[in-house]
């Protein structure tokens, strides 16, 4: 069964307290596998994350759209030995 969880997003349901902010990045689970699909803006993916019983520490993989910063932001929240896909300019500055 496929999952998929938005971890980060500029809108909340509310009462679950998490954060919001102009940023994306959502958690796909598919076959026993964790991909991260872009990581917000700021720390709201870690901070969302834990509220929301997701540990980053068991991705797979991390897939980065495009280098923006509210779809990169949340990568230093990642862990390091993830492997990472993206365009090979995507974090240039």
């Amino acid at each position: 069964m496929s999952k998929i969880s938005i971890l980060v997003n500029d809108c909340a349901q509310e009462g679950l307290g998490l954060a919001v902010e102009h940023g994306f990045s959502l958690l796909i689970e598919n076959q026993g596998r964790r991909i991260l699909f872009d990581t917000g803006q700021t720390e709201a993916l870690k901070v969302n994350a834990e509220k929301m019983g997701v540990d980053l520490a068991k991705l797979d993989a991390i897939i980065l759209s495009h280098g923006h910063y509210d779809h990169t932001g949340g990568l230093p929240d990642c862990p390091a030995n993830v492997p990472l896909y993206c365009h090979k300019n995507a974090l240039d500055t």
